[in-house]
């Protein structure tokens, strides 16, 4: 019986306990249940807003960078872009100017690494610009700046086409090009791309010249850290969303075991309690253990702080955010833990914890940095809340965790730094810049430069729209602005003026592009650059290129113009006359030379203030068909039209007047100067075609008043041309001629008047032109003297001569001539000191002695500079040159120059000797010169003695030497032997028998 009882209870029990594991199964499964769905209910709605925040985040920065590459695109030159395809533009100027406004960005943003343009070229894509440093190198030792027109491949490129997928369509470069003909869009990466540089993503924009069409892309590289980051904050802020609400949804799920569970074991608490406390173990252990691992896998730190023992304790990780151990921080007091918290941030830390006390269940939550064991700040964000209290509800343990922001910190200062610097350009920008509301006009944001001109203040410009401070302008021009904007989202440059508060207004260049703000409206970012300054600069330089600048006169440009608005007129009758008066000044030349530049400079100031005083002169830039113009030509010429007259008469009255007032001397600093002017006139009654030849005849005889004697005016006519184009040939042919067989030399003997004998010859040089002929001396010498060729002729002459003199000697000394005579330009004598030393190695190179030659030199050439001229002569006459001086009666014939002076031979000019023997006056001068020469220990010689008469007439007057005709015509180097005669030969009494005077 009591066996059956026994057996009885045991399979109750038995039973009771089978339903108590039932309903503690049903409880847990329930629980279970509840705890899943509502893990995947948060899981699914912290995923979407993941994905939310992801995609918009993605969003956000294609737009950044579409931006980025439209911004670059603006700041390309179509035209310098167009105009640079080949490789060795790299880096030349053309290239420099085209890529340094993307150089410039690269350097203000931060973030973007590389700036380069593209072009589509048949099927391939080749780089034009790049925008990075020259002189950098990639890696691998190359150098980063991409080449002109090179090749765009995959393979060989930085970043850009590593992301482009199998359909080259999609491809944001090929869309920025415009694949298949299509208009090209502005379009980015959506993914980063890693390689040895780091992380990146590019934004391509299509880039168009001032039509409108597409001339190619252009590429921005952008650091993807920021972005990167930004997806990971995204991503842990989803997972520590999730961390909390699983705990909570665990914690509910254990509550709502519970219950469930003290629910059925109320009914079965006796037969149960011992394995419903297992159950409960078990599950709190496995519950414990998932919760380690969600917290594990948050990378979320945990602490505790105990109020009254006032010490904290720290997990692993919360250690390792900091570089420790959490033993290193065992024990962590409160001043330790204030030690790590960096200085700054720990007020509002405590602040932050002093209101969560107080608050009691409220959470705190605040940003701090702790210092690392390596010495760096690490960013934390810690949530915390009171956990315990006593029972007088005063706080005594506060629990929380601790998460890794340093990322995110990161990518945020990043943003602020890239937004100041933005903000740091647009505000400091030299240019206006304005955001307008494209639909209303109304400013959205405004710079100091777009402000300051308008006299306006930034919140009053604010509230305006563009429509209120713009003129109106041309209708055709806005309709192709408005047209350019719908095209192209571009407008401008083009010029439009300003309104100001005051009412006046002011010019601008005005350009910009369009595009979608985050609101969606439909914005225009514009340039507007003051170009007032340009303006009056351009309006200088204008005025400056059609006047002289050191005269204020009209300069040649100006001239010419309204020379040919004259011709026009008087060709279509409108006007009865003008008249072209082209002027240059004597000693102008010697005015500089002696004076300085400085004092010509002022001289020329001088002239056109009297031309200007002579004449109604309109001194305008503007046109002005019938004023009088006076301009200055170059150096010291001058033009005149005159339109003023009616008649010839009237021109003649105003070159006489003119002549008039230019010959009074100037004033120049202190000293007189006189300059005279020599005038060529042409009118409209002489036939020409072109402005061009009316200037060119009056130059021509402007020259024939020169020629004439200057201080003067001639009146063009033909002949002069047919001179001046003679001249012209001369001396074009006289530089080639100079040293060939052209030029050749003869002798005139030189006679002892007492011996009858040969003394010496002089060398005279002789032209045979191969077109022209035989050229005197008397017309080529003042044309060599003129283009400064005279030197040259000289040496030339002189070495001649000391080689046919050496010839001579050596073929027989006893009948060559004793001396050879050469004429000394002024331009020689010029050279001063260098020329004795020019002369002496000629004579030693011919292996001449200096004894044996003799220089003659007209008195007008001493004259020209006496003092060079002195030292020069005095040189000469220690190395044991003779001196002649040539001409003697022409010129003043100061006996000055015969007393100072250390000449040898005095040389009577021919005028005087042609009419000796029928004048006499001229004979008496002729007495006393002779008489004043030899007395003063010099030699007499008379030149151009012809006749046998005049021989005669200075035989008796005691002349020592003569030369002329009569003596027999200058002959050849070859032929000077043969005409010469032994020693002893009488030549003046055979000259006499020839002339019947034996």
């Amino acid at each position: 019986m009591t066996n059956e009882k026994e057996l009885g209870f045991t399979s109750t029990g038995s039973v009771l306990s089978g339903a108590a594991k039932k309903y503690s199964y049903r409880a847990l499964w329930e629980s279970l249940t509840v705890t899943v769905v509502a893990i995947c209910a948060v899981g699914a709605g912290i995923f979407g807003l993941w994905a939310t925040s992801t995609s918009t985040i993605k969003q956000e920065f294609r737009h950044y960078l579409v931006s980025l590459a439209q911004t670059a695109a603006a700041l390309v030159d179509p035209t310098l872009h167009d105009s640079i395809r080949r490789p060795d533009q790299l880096n030349d100027p053309d290239y420099r100017r085209a890529v340094e406004p993307l150089r410039r960005m690269r350097k203000a943003v931060s973030d973007v690494h590389y700036i380069y343009t593209v072009v589509y070229d048949d099927s391939r894509i080749r780089f034009v610009l790049d925008a990075a440093d020259p002189e950098s190198k990639t890696p691998d030792g190359q150098p980063e700046q991409s080449g002109v027109w090179g090749e765009y491949e995959p393979s060989t490129i930085r970043l850009a086409d590593r992301a482009v997928n199998a359909d080259r369509r999609h491809s944001p470069i090929l869309q920025a090009l415009g694949a298949d003909g299509e208009r090209g869009v502005a379009a980015a990466h959506d993914q980063p791309v890693s390689d040895s540089w780091g992380q990146f993503m590019s934004g391509f924009a299509p880039i168009f010249d001032a039509k409108g069409r597409q001339i190619g892309a252009v590429g921005v590289d952008v650091d993807a850290s920021v972005y990167v980051a930004r997806l990971a904050r995204a991503r842990n802020w989803s997972l520590f969303g999730l961390a909390p609400a699983s705990i909570l949804i665990g914690l509910m799920g254990i509550t709502f075991y519970r219950v469930r569970v003290r629910g059925l074991a109320d009914a079965q608490a006796a037969i149960d309690s011992a394995e419903a406390a297992e159950e409960a173990a078990l599950i709190l252990a496995a519950e414990r253990q998932r919760l380690s691992a969600v917290i594990e896998g948050t990378d979320v730190g945990i602490w505790e702080w105990d109020r009254l023992t006032d010490s904290l304790v720290v997990d692993q990780r919360w250690a390792a955010m900091i570089g420790y151990r959490s033993e290193d921080l065992s024990p962590l007091t409160t001043d330790k833990w204030q030690s790590l918290v960096h200085p700054e941030d720990l007020p509002a830390v405590q602040q932050a914890i002093a209101e969560s006390i107080t608050a009691l269940a409220a959470v705190f939550a605040c940003e701090y940095r702790l210092r690392h064991v390596d010495g760096y700040w690490v960013w934390v964000l810690a949530h915390g809340r009171v956990m315990q209290s006593d029972d007088q509800d005063r706080p005594f343990q506060l629990a929380g965790i601790h998460l890794n922001v340093s990322a995110q910190k990161s990518v945020e200062l990043s943003l602020k730094e890239s937004e100041t610097k933005f903000r740091s350009l647009f505000e400091l920008s030299p240019v206006g810049i304005a955001l307008n509301d494209l639909r209303t006009g109304r400013f959205l944001q405004v710079n100091d430069a777009m402000v300051t001109p308008t006299g306006y203040t930034r919140e009053q410009l604010l509230q305006m729209t563009y429509r209120d401070i713009k003129m109106e302008r041309d209708p055709d021009e806005q309709a192709d602005q408005i047209e350019s904007i719908e095209r192209t989202d571009r407008f401008g440059p083009y010029e439009i003026r300003h309104l100001r508060k005051d009412g006046t207004n002011y010019p601008v260049l005005l350009s910009g592009i369009r595009m979608m703000d985050a609101f969606g409206r439909s914005v225009a970012w514009s340039i507007a650059q003051d170009i007032t300054q340009r303006k009056v600069m351009e309006l200088a330089l204008l005025d400056a290129a059609r006047r002289d600048k050191l005269t204020g006169l009209a300069n040649r440009a100006l001239f010419m113009e309204r020379l040919h608005t004259a011709v026009n007129r008087v060709n279509c009758g409108e006007q009865a006359l003008y008249a072209v008066l082209f002027l240059d000044f004597d000693r102008f030349k010697l005015v500089n030379d002696t004076l300085g530049h400085d004092a010509g400079d002022e001289l020329l100031r001088r002239i056109a203030s009297r031309l200007r005083a002579a004449l109604r002169a309109t001194d305008t830039t503007e046109p002005i068909e019938t004023g009088n113009t006076v301009a200055r030509f170059g150096g010291d010429e001058f033009l005149i039209l005159i339109n003023d007259s009616t008649m010839p008469a009237d021109i003649d009255a105003i070159i006489e007047r003119l002549l008039a007032i230019l010959e009074p001397p100037y004033d120049i600093f202190g000293t007189e100067v006189h300059s005279t002017a020599s005038i060529g006139v042409v009118t409209s009654e002489q036939p020409a075609t072109t402005a061009e030849n009316i200037v060119r005849n009056a130059d021509v005889a402007m020259y024939e008043a020169k020629r004439s004697g200057r201080a003067r005016a001639v009146s063009f006519n033909e002949a002069m041309r047919t001179r001046l184009t003679r001249k012209v040939a001369i001396e074009s042919s006289l530089h080639k001629a100079i040293g060939t067989d052209q030029f050749r030399l003869v002798f005139q003997p030189i006679i002892d008047l007492d011996s009858g004998e040969l003394d010496s010859v002089e060398a005279l040089v002789r032209w045979d032109h191969p077109e022209l002929g035989a050229i005197a001396p008397t017309e080529f010498i003042p044309i060599a003297e003129e283009s400064e060729l005279i030197a040259t002729l000289g040496r030339w002459v002189l070495e001649e001569a000391s080689r046919a003199f050496v010839r001579w000697h050596q073929l027989d000394p006893r009948r060559a001539p004793s001396r050879v005579s050469v004429n000394i330009s002024r331009s020689e004598l010029a050279r001063g000191v260098r020329l004795p030393n020019q002369i002496l190695d000629t004579l030693k190179r011919a292996g001449m002695d200096p004894a044996c030659l003799q220089l003659e030199v007209t008195e007008r050439d001493v004259m020209s500079n006496p003092e060079v001229s002195l030292e020069f002569m005095r040189e000469l006459r220690r190395q044991g040159v003779s001196l002649a001086l040539d001409g003697f009666g022409t010129g003043t014939s100061s006996l000055r120059i015969l007393r100072e002076y250390p000449f040898d031979t005095i040389k009577i000019d021919r005028s005087f000797v042609k009419d000796v023997g029928t004048n006499h006056d001229l004979l008496a001068v002729i007495h006393a010169t002779v008489a004043l020469i030899e007395n003063l220990g010099m030699a007499s010689l008379a030149e151009g003695v012809e006749e046998a008469e005049q021989l005669a007439v200075l035989q008796s007057l005691g002349c020592r030497y003569a030369q002329g005709l009569l003596f027999g015509s200058p002959v050849e180097v070859a032929q000077l032997m043969d005409a010469c005669w032994r020693p002893g030969d009488d030549f003046i009494s055979r000259t006499g028998t020839e002339h019947g005077l034996a």
